[in-house]
């Protein structure tokens, strides 16, 4: 007997707009907050959303059945709010390998994000400026490698390091002031 996850996705392959519109249900919320983590604001995140869905439609015959149906999806999705990131960011400097100031101390934002809630830290993440959130992105929640980035983005593993350690460093600033704010009230 077929999992409800394996009718959809038979569903779908034959275009039956039924089981589409129930995959699009169970899992866009989820999606979305992929979308949201590498755009500015909802309306972005919605259109990677969107695309990103066309592109599940389309090759969704791809799928083997091997591995995570929902993974399979992530990655599309990712892949997606990558490449919208990418076709967008026309200023590439903000991938340039710049020094690192290394008498900074930088330590690792885990330790306040429990004091935090989670929609003060996306928005905190949404702020990162361009090059450090698709790096840190890329990084934390696709768990990248420094090597696959650069390839990924045509930029050099240091530029991916060093972007890295800049998100990190804006991070950990923004949620201190955070922090302090709250704290403060």
């Amino acid at each position: 007997m077929e999992s409800k996850e394996e009718q959809l996705i038979q569903g779908c392959k034959k275009n039956k707009r039924k089981a589409r519109n129930q995959l699009y249900k169970l899992y866009a919320n989820k999606f979305l907050g992929i979308c949201l983590r590498y755009t500015r604001n909802k309306s972005q995140a919605e259109d990677v959303l969107h695309d990103s869905f066309i592109k599940i439609f389309t090759k969704i015959d791809q799928y083997s059945g091997k591995g995570s149906f929902e993974g399979w999806m992530k990655r599309i999705v990712s892949n997606t709010a990558i490449q919208y990131l990418r076709d967008n960011t026309k200023d590439r400097s903000v991938f340039e390998d710049k020094e690192i100031d290394n008498t900074a101390i930088v330590e690792d934002i885990e330790d306040n994000i429990p004091l935090i809630d989670s929609k003060e830290l996306m928005r905190i993440i949404q702020s990162l400026p361009d090059g450090y959130k698709i790096i840190f992105n890329m990084y934390v929640f696709e768990e990248m490698s420094h090597r696959e980035i650069a390839n990924n983005l045509g930029i050099s593993e240091g530029t991916s390091k060093s972007q890295l350690h800049r998100a990190k460093r804006y991070l950990r600033t923004e949620i201190d002031q955070y922090i302090l704010k709250t704290n403060n009230k």
